[in-house]
């Protein structure tokens, strides 16, 4: 920049008291540079004005230019290393530099170009220091070549050395404005630290703080997994614009911190700074995907607590500004409280997880314990069920066979199978055919067996189900829709242990224990026709009727605590809680489904349920359809009603005893009592 002085002794020093005046009227560094302005031109003729001042972050000079024919301070952008900025060389050497024309100054090459390009022809500079404090240059331009002589630079350099201590005074103002607003973020971050925020909100609200003191567009909070070595995303927040479709970003983000900037963070436990030229090293292709937004610039802290590295903290700028060592040191500090609280809450989720898993065990060994009691996987503890239990326990220790009567989904097979469990068999297999599920034409086959080339597509010899059930229980389940023709060989098989496979003429022996169950009426088909008596009369060994469940209604609550704790740990749910109001609804229905009915429904209940609470999914009986409940009930207790009436007349009226129709029926006699009373069976018959 180029000066010309031609005033008098008195007018420079009046001039110098109007600087004085100039520098204590103004707070701010804009206006005080337009103040001395002002006051020099006085003085001293130039066109161009500059403020140079030294950052340390980055070791450049921050430039202010001021036209002096003109109101407007301009903060131009650092484009040249200091050691290609002439006004470098001022400040690292203390001295005043004189270029008397820039075209001719062949130092510092690339800044000359510039200023020449902007009209200056001539500069001079002198240093900006207050006492120890090297603060940066004073500059002055004109737009025709000049040299100042030695009087001339004498008073510029001592016009310099009164601005410098204004200067720094305003450097000293900012920067305790500067703890101020870093002291109040910090004390704002840690109230919001202690809040009872989520974690999304909790985050936005650092985020939103610290943007006050570190400017910043992009935040993003990450959890280290160490059964992975990945980072969960935790939260993430943007100040300024959205930079993202909030609804197209996954709740679960799981990123490789490999080729990042967090990998060296992790690994250094200090902060890794990148700038735009700088991106290349990091190879990773999410964070390229990153970087795609337009980042230019990035900081990544580590979150270090006593204990561990919990993760990191990303801030990301679009301006590509430098990161200073003030923004540096502020968030290495915000990221020591941020991460004691994510280890905390990490520590509370643990403890909260261990006293859930805590509750299900000790659901888990009541249910165990209970389940001792019982047999099996049966579950239940009323007198419906204690007599079931007591006929089980009476017949399982011999060989007889027995006929488990009941409702569709009372529970059949969990019966048959208690049998085999407690009888001296249960070291051998318990074998199950179900005879309604498999075609007529094909369930010989499998009952039996069949030889090589027995019928087309017997490709190879198959043993059937009595002979893998040799030493064992054969469980026949829905005996009633055995096809007629095949019930001579099934009676041979039971009374003589021996059978012939299909397409075969060797007799094969087994020793095996039947135990058959059915939800038909099988002395009606009888009479009927459709089931043959001497086959009826060799499975009816030992009846034992299985209750519905609206007759053990003090059972349901123990029983969808049972399915609950089932298909939870299959789905790999915590819940610990049914309402007590779905417990009265669920007791109060009529289940004419069942067990199986209950089953489902806790299982759809389970499936719908996110948190520790039961959500009961009710049927649409339980909602909306009673009517039809109160069909399928009234239609369940007419077959019962004629099940009743045929035993006494069989036991000619007679209710107890062995030949009375409660043994016929499997019951005891205060129970048969009872149901006559409920579906109001004349007393004709006793």
């Amino acid at each position: 920049m180029m000066v010309k002085v031609s005033a008098s002794t008195s007018e420079i020093y009046r001039a110098v008291l109007a600087l004085s005046r100039s520098i204590a009227g103004h707070t701010d560094l804009d206006s005080l540079l337009s103040g001395v302005a002002q006051s020099l031109r006085q003085v001293v003729d130039f066109e161009y004005l500059g403020l140079m001042l030294h950052e340390r972050d980055g070791n450049v000079m921050q430039v202010y230019v001021l036209n002096a024919l003109g109101p407007v301070c301009v903060r131009e952008p650092r484009d040249f290393p200091i050691e290609q900025d002439p006004n470098g060389w001022v400040w690292a050497n203390q001295q005043p530099l004189v270029i008397a024309s820039v075209a001719e100054e062949t130092r510092w090459p690339e800044f000359m170009a510039r200023v020449l390009a902007g009209g200056v022809h001539a500069l001079t500079l002198v240093p900006l220091t207050a006492g120890e404090s090297r603060l940066g240059t004073l500059g002055f331009g004109c737009l025709a070549p000049f040299e100042p002589s030695p009087t001339e630079l004498a008073f510029l350099e001592r016009v310099a050395s009164e601005f410098a201590v204004a200067v720094d005074a305003h450097l000293a103002k900012q920067q305790l404005v500067r703890e101020r607003d870093r002291l109040r973020a910090l004390f704002d971050i840690t109230n919001a630290l202690v809040s009872k925020l989520s974690p999304d909100e909790l985050f936005s609200a650092i985020s939103a703080q610290l943007s006050q003191v570190v400017s910043h567009d992009f935040a993003m909070l990450t959890l280290l997994n160490k059964s992975n070595g990945r980072l969960d995303l935790y939260a993430l927040h943007f100040p300024g614009a959205e930079l993202f479709d909030p609804e197209k970003i996954p709740d679960r983000i799981s990123i490789d911190p490999k080729g990042m900037p967090s990998a060296e963070a992790l690994a250094s436990g200090t902060p890794v700074i990148v700038n735009n030229n700088e991106f290349d090293r990091f190879p990773s292709p999410d964070y390229h995907r990153f970087l795609s937004v337009g980042f230019k610039s990035a900081c990544s802290i580590p979150l270090i607590t006593p204990n561990r590295t919990v993760g990191t903290l990303e801030l990301a700028r679009i301006n590509g500004g430098p990161w200073s060592e003030y923004d540096v040191d502020l968030l290495v500090q915000v990221s020591r409280q941020i991460a004691v609280a994510v280890e905390n809450s990490l520590s509370f989720r643990e403890l909260a997880e261990i006293k859930e898993k805590l509750a299900t065990e000790k659901l888990y060994l009541e249910d165990e314990i209970r389940l001792d009691h019982n047999v099996g996987n049966m579950v239940g503890e009323g007198p419906a069920f204690q007599s079931v239990m007591k006929s089980l326990q009476i017949v399982a220790p011999t060989d007889a066979t027995v006929l488990i009567l009941g409702e569709t989904g009372t529970g059949k097979e969990l019966v048959a199978r208690a049998i085999h469990e407690l009888s001296g068999r249960k070291q051998g297999t318990f074998v199950k055919i179900n005879c309604a599920a498999i075609p007529a034409n094909l369930l010989e086959s499998e009952l039996f067996g069949h030889e090589k080339g027995a019928f087309t597509g017997a490709l190879a010899q198959k043993p059937g189900r009595f002979e893998l059930a040799h030493q064992g229980t054969l469980f026949l389940d829905e005996i009633g829709e055995m096809p007629l023709e095949l019930q001579p060989k099934l009676l041979r098989a039971i009374q003589d242990q021996e059978f012939e496979r299909l397409g075969g003429s060797r007799t094969i022996r087994v020793d095996v224990r039947f135990v058959v169950a059915t939800n038909r009426d099988l002395k009606g088909m009888v009479d009927d026709g459709r089931f043959r008596a001497d086959l009826y009369y060799r499975l009816h060994v030992f009846p034992l009727n299985v209750p519905p469940l609206r007759e053990r209604r003090e059972d349901i609550p123990l029983l969808a605590r049972y399915f609950v704790q089932k298909y939870a740990q299959r789905m790999k749910r915590q819940i610990d809680t049914i309402p007590s109001a779905a417990l009265d609804a669920l007791t109060r229905y009529d289940w004419p489904g069942n067990i199986r009915e209950l089953q489902n429904v806790i299982e759809r209940s389970v499936i719908l349920t996110l948190g520790p609470v039961l959500r009961i999914a009710l049927p649409e009986t339980l909602a909306g359809n009673q009517v039809a409940a109160t069909r399928v009930s009234a239609s369940a207790l007419d077959g019962e009603r004629d099940r009743i009436l045929r035993a006494l007349k069989e036991a000619h009226g007679i209710v107890g005893g062995p030949d009375g129709a409660a043994a016929r029926l499997g019951l005891r006699r205060t129970t048969l009592q009872s149901r006559m009373k409920k579906l109001r069976i004349s007393r004709l018959y006793q």
